[in-house]
């Protein structure tokens, strides 16, 4: 096995880990709000790894140019679905998003949707 092929399994090994993990944490946590912390790592750590392993098998090719076009749009992704699913948790918990007196967050608003 060539340093090579080591690397690009070895980065392999990392992605998959760090999304088995991921995975095994939206099951086992319980709060919603607990579980969005679990969806970065797969995009912030996984994907990079996949990427560098691509780069390192393939080089600077088609391959690698698609690989960061989904490294980016998954980036994007992952930011907005992370907002959109909070917001609907916190409406689904509490009637709406703003904040409610009884949490106590300075610089709040209070007035109701």
């Amino acid at each position: 096995m060539n340093a090579a092929t080591l690397a690009v399994t070895v980065l392999l090994a990392i992605a998959v880990l760090v999304s088995l993990i991921c995975c095994a944490a939206l099951v086992i946590v319980k709060d919603v709000f607990s579980r969005m912390h679990f969806l970065a790592p797969i995009t912030c750590i996984s994907m990079p790894a996949l990427l560098a392993a691509v780069v390192v098998q393939e080089g600077w090719g088609q391959a690698t140019l698609k690989t960061i076009l989904v490294l980016f749009v998954l980036l994007m992704v992952n930011a907005v679905l992370t907002h959109a699913t909070a917001r609907a948790a916190r409406i689904r918990e509490f009637g709406h998003w703003l904040p409610n007196p009884k949490e106590n967050i300075p610089g709040a608003s209070t007035h109701s949707a």
